[in-house]
């Protein structure tokens, strides 16, 4: 299948030729092979004679070895004559063939611009009428580049045939696909956890991701404290995006090994994606051997030698990008800085609200600081919850387009229990408004040792697919069979799920840890939370609550 961006199921349908387009979206994505990547509501801008042109683009193709081509959508009826070819729009006549060929010219003259045809990338347009039998075409709009009502069913055969050539080895498709998501802002959502069936995609219009990469300075340090759902990881996807059209070689580090797994499946193919733990094995097994993930202290001995070798680095990164750099020890942060160039630019994200881990607080010397509390992910219920209870010194700025449903609290008596029958009926629940197994997340606040839920190898009927806590000669984790995802806080930082059950939230007393475990659980779910908590700490959260 084709990869749409962004997803269908985001397609807002507001009139009966938005329903055609989207039946052209779905024909695209079934028949079209993997590979090939469809984009749609495309804006471009061009100047030509001194007047700026806007318009949008029905849809865009990008081949696997990175040919394009533009598909104009007409539902309904179009008049062919001698004139042209005219659509009417209230009443009012729309020449087809004059737009058709603006929208064609102004690409051709962009793509031209970025040098991209100079590398062979070829571009071709159709117009495509659902609704219509054509018998032959115009002098401006010749008939094989109509795909009329007849020939819908071979929609994808025809744009292969016309997309799919020799491969031209001087193409650069991933500079392509960049070109053609800038025209759209179109950047992943890299917080969407490894288990969802489609990747989620999302415009961020004030997102750090648009502004932060317009802030330049000499120094080329920039300190990124920012809250969840702001756009962290969106903003190093944009910047090794950038980096990449420019030439440039970068690296991008976080801390968690599934976030950087998932990351390393958005980006582009040139940068370098990691985890520490990850790239100090790798330097571990080229300067002494294969390393034994099965001794205790294996992830210890690999750091320990990264940093006493990192003297020795050569500076050859032009972008160095730190993620949860609240979880980095500082001497993390001067080992890898040292893969920097002089001249390079080095991004550190973070948020001290997220971290769980005890760690010595650190500097970045002569950074520029910036700052944002806008959390783009969370729904405003759970946001104002959030604020309620006070999980973060600043208040959090809800800017998700969506309320959503108040979080709900299941009390649960037995402490020693973890909630487990609550847990199934609350996964239950969530089933029955309308989530699928892969959107919902089974969340435990104990962690994986203490944890009941993640001893189990099912809740409410549903198999569990969680990490066994054993990793392979090789490094990678080891899952467990399911279909039901259960992780824990920890594990799941930099991730999000449509639906969250946080679960065995327990505690005697109330601790700064706990209200950050409680910030980074609530903000995971993008629409839906259910808190599943002991009596004990019921009581203590309505106690803070009521406390002013």
């Amino acid at each position: 299948m084709a990869s749409i961006h962004p997803p269908i199921s985001s397609f807002a349908v507001l009139s009966p030729g938005d329903y055609r387009e989207r039946d052209v979206l779905s024909l695209l994505e079934v028949g079209l092979p993997a590979g090939f990547d469809v984009f749609h509501q495309v804006s471009w801008s061009s100047v030509h004679e001194g007047q700026q042109r806007y318009g949008e683009l029905d849809v865009v193709v990008l081949s696997p070895i990175g040919h394009v081509t533009l598909l104009e959508v007409k539902a309904g009826s179009v008049d062919l004559s001698d004139a042209g070819m005219f659509k009417t729009y209230r009443g009012a006549a729309k020449n087809i063939g004059s737009q058709i060929k603006t929208q064609f010219s102004a690409w051709l003259a962009r793509l031209n611009e970025a040098g991209l045809t100079d590398q062979g990338v070829k571009l071709s347009h159709f117009l495509v009428l659902p609704d219509q039998k054509v018998e032959v075409g115009t002098i401006a709009f010749p008939r094989d580049r109509i795909i009329d009502a007849s020939e819908m069913d071979g929609l994808c055969t025809l744009l292969k045939k016309a997309l799919v050539q020799l491969p031209d080895t001087s193409v650069d498709r991933a500079r392509v696909q960049a070109f053609i998501e800038n025209r759209l802002k179109l950047i992943p959502d890299a917080a969407v956890h490894v288990g969802q069936a489609k990747a989620a995609s999302t415009r961020l219009a004030e997102g750090l991701a648009t502004w932060v990469p317009r802030v330049v300075h000499q120094c080329g340090v920039y300190r990124i404290s920012a809250t969840a759902g702001s756009g962290k990881t969106q903003l190093a996807l944009a910047l090794m995006k950038k980096a990449m059209s420019l030439g440039q070689r970068c690296a991008y580090v976080c801390f968690n090994r599934p976030l950087a797994d998932h990351i390393a499946r958005v980006a582009p193919s040139q940068c370098e994606v990691s985890s520490f733990h990850q790239l100090s094995a790798e330097h571990f097994e080229r300067v002494v051997g294969v390393p034994d993930f099965t001794e205790e202290d294996i992830f210890t001995v690999m750091a320990a030698r990264y940093i006493e070798d990192s003297a020795r680095f050569d500076g050859v990164l032009d972008l160095l990008i730190l993620d949860e750099a609240q979880d980095f020890e500082s001497e993390w942060l001067e080992a890898l800085h040292a893969r920097l160039k002089s001249s390079g630019s080095l991004y550190v994200l973070l948020d001290e609200e997220q971290a769980l881990y005890v760690r010595a607080p650190f500097e970045v010397q002569g950074a520029v600081e910036i700052s944002c509390q806008d959390n783009f992910r969370s729904p405003k219920s759970i946001v104002e919850v959030i604020n309620q209870l006070r999980l973060t010194f600043l208040p959090v700025e809800a800017k998700a387009p969506h309320a959503g449903k108040i979080p709900e609290f299941v009390v649960y008596g037995d402490a020693a229990s973890g909630g487990v029958r609550e847990v199934g009926n609350a996964v239950a629940q969530l089933i029955e408004d309308g989530f699928s197994l892969d959107q919902i997340t089974v969340l435990s606040f104990a962690g994986r040792t203490r944890s009941r839920i993640l001893d189990l190898d099912e809740v409410g009927g549903h198999r569990l697919r969680k990490f066994t806590g054993v990793f392979d000669r090789a490094g990678n984790a080891v899952w467990s069979e399911g279909e039901l995802l259960a992780e824990t806080i920890y594990r799941f930082k930099g991730q999000s799920s449509p639906a969250v059950v946080l679960c065995e939230i327990d505690f005697e007393m109330l601790t700064d840890k706990d209200l950050r475990k409680l910030f980074v659980g609530f903000t995971r779910a993008q629409m839906q939370l259910t808190c599943v908590i002991s009596e004990r700490a019921s009581v203590l959260l309505a106690a803070r609550l009521n406390d002013e």
